[in-house]
């Protein structure tokens, strides 16, 4: 990453106030010759000087000390890309220790703090068994972050943190706090890009436009597929079992139409027949999930609807973060109901086999 030295840090703070030479220079009783030699890197502030120089630019020494380039958003998304490779293949402990590294050293980037969050939350939830402190920990930790990021009042990055704190609160069970997060994300609801996408069409931007949407789409079936899993797990909390089946078969409709999802409309039919006790069709769905699962590709070439869209884990990641779902599936105790079972057996198996080729 580029850095700035203290000169070019200097003359960004003063044309951030707005003020001139001669006037940063009257201000800490110097000559404007001086700032001038400052600026171009030609001479340092002596150290007396510092302090007041802070004072004059209305900053700190940190900053002006910090030979720091603000970081583009370029920046931040190729800091990301090293941070998820650690994550990874290191683990999460040495990603949490990077992602933090990279925090004390770009204090003042927004949208890193964001991104650090976003991977904290991410990869917490995939680092094995923790106790419930630790995840709670991880999550205080990504609250700190989100809330700085909405404190700095920069419009772009708010909803997103927003959503995300929401998010983190309810898992917290600091409902209040999550119902406040969402009231303030309750003019968002009017989405934008359904109007750029059609700009972009005018304009003759003809594959921006498309990979646009394409993109939107995606994003409007997963939220709808958790939608209709929710609704599914409500009728499913009030015993309304014929209700939880028709909002699952929407749910198994829309995912095998577009090819998304990896099969969670089957893994809710599981839980919803071993909860009403019927395990030979529990056992049925978890083998048809399992099925899927292993037959998901790595990425969207051979979809129909999304071929050119490129996710933001490559296919190695991608294949880390499989195996560790299959060994989860293999480990998870409200399944073990159904051991005995010829198809939950076999779906074991090919769990097993799975994880024993990557």
């Amino acid at each position: 990453m580029n850095r700035l030295n203290i000169g070019e840090t200097i003359l960004h703070l003063r044309k951030e106030k707005k003020i001139t030479q001669e006037q940063l220079a009257s201000m800490i009783g110097i000559s404007a010759g001086a700032v001038s030699k400052w600026e171009t890197g030609n001479s340092t502030p002596d150290i007396s000087l510092l302090s007041p120089l802070a004072r004059a630019l209305d900053t700190s020494l940190d900053v002006l000390l910090s030979f720091q380039q603000e970081l583009s958003e370029v920046e931040v998304i190729n800091i990301k890309k090293e941070l998820v490779e650690v994550f990874l293949h290191q683990g999460y402990m040495d990603g949490e220790l990077r992602c933090k590294e990279y925090e004390k050293e770009y204090p003042n980037s927004i949208y890193l703090k964001l991104i650090i969050a976003q991977l904290i939350q991410m990869y917490s939830m995939m680092s094995g068994n923790v106790s419930e402190e630790c995840i709670k920990s991880r999550m205080e930790y990504c609250l700190t972050l989100l809330y700085q990021v909405t404190e700095s009042k920069v419009s772009k990055y708010i909803s997103v943190a927003l959503f995300s704190i929401a998010n983190i609160q309810m898992t917290l069970e600091n409902y209040e706090e999550s119902e406040r997060a969402l009231k303030e994300l309750s003019n968002s609801f009017i989405d934008p890009m359904v109007l750029y996408s059609s700009l972009l069409q005018k304009q003759g931007k003809i594959e921006e436009a498309e990979n646009m949407c394409k993109g939107m789409l995606l994003q409007y079936l997963n939220q709808s597929i958790a939608m209709i899993a929710i609704l599914a797990r409500l009728s499913k909390d009030e015993h309304n079992y014929e209700k939880a089946t028709l909002y699952l078969d929407a749910l198994n409709q829309v995912e095998n139409t577009f090819k998304i999802g990896m099969g969670s409309g089957a893994y809710n039919y599981c839980r919803l027949y071993i909860e009403v006790g019927d395990k030979e069709l529990a056992a049925k769905w978890f083998n048809n999930y399992v099925k899927e699962l292993l037959s998901t590709e790595y990425d969207y070439s051979n979809n129909p609807y999304f071929e050119n869209l490129k996710l933001e884990v490559n296919v190695e990641g991608q294949k880390i973060i499989r195996k560790k779902l299959f060994q989860s599936l293999m480990d998870e105790e409200d399944l073990k109901v159904l051991c005995g079972s010829l198809e939950y057996e076999e779906a074991i198996k090919a769990l097993k086999n799975a994880v024993s080729e990557m």
